[in-house]
């Protein structure tokens, strides 16, 4: 049994590779679902997505409106766990 938890964090990055959309949405909504500059590093580490990738990602998020820029230079992710 102590060997299931080693796999399983094995497995999240193959599993954010897979949808980078919902692993970043994932660490977004974990964060409080707001990006600041302070918590942003900490975001994209929890994504598991390289830099390309994030660009990607938050231009389709941004496209679908799923998140936007808000007046004090966060990001805000609005989905059915953010209202």
């Amino acid at each position: 049994m102590r060997f299931v938890f080693p796999i399983l964090l094995l497995a999240t990055p193959a599993l954010a590779q897979d949808d980078p959309v919902a692993a970043m949405t994932t660490a977004i909504e974990d964060a409080g679902c707001i990006v600041t500059a302070e918590n942003g590093d900490a975001v994209l580490a929890a994504s598991g997505l390289n830099e390309e990738q994030t660009i990607e990602v938050i231009a389709e998020l941004y496209t679908t409106g799923l998140v936007a820029l808000q007046e004090d230079g966060t990001m805000k992710l609005t989905n059915e766990t953010c209202p």
